[in-house]
């Protein structure tokens, strides 16, 4: 990669996060996906349009989004979390139990653990509605 690519890649990630803000998010989801394209490493771009794509209703989309940049830095947790989060709202509770794992056996910190609480909760109340 050119370095003048990973300059434009920060400019359309400027871009697509100022439109964010300004809450257009169908440019934000544009200008993002170019800095993904221009710099497929820039792991903030993929966490911000994910956040783009919730915003949206993509929830779905927006969990594959993080997929992707965990591929790139598995260390990186905090996708894991990010992921859980998505597809909680998406109402798919068993991949949301799945992310919120991961996140907590790489660094079980309190905000996950709470989150699989919530998550597990979701699903002992899914269980028993279907039971009656």
């Amino acid at each position: 990669m050119k370095s003048y690519d990973d300059i434009a890649a920060e400019d359309f990630y400027e871009m697509g996060y100022a439109w964010a803000q300004a809450k257009n998010f169908t440019k934000a989801k544009e200008c993002l996906q170019r800095s993904i394209e221009m710099n497929p490493h820039f792991i903030y771009a993929y966490i911000t349009l994910s956040e783009v794509l919730c915003a949206l209703g993509n929830y779905r989309e927006a969990a594959h989004v993080l997929k992707k940049a965990s591929k790139i830095d598995p260390a990186f947790h905090r996708l894991d979390y990010l992921q859980a989060r998505c597809f909680y709202k998406d109402g798919n509770l068993l991949a949301a139990l799945k992310a919120v794992d991961r996140a907590i056996s790489s660094s079980p910190q309190r905000l996950y653990i709470k989150a699989k609480e919530i998550i597990q909760k979701s699903l002992d109340r899914e269980k028993a509605r279907k039971k009656t």
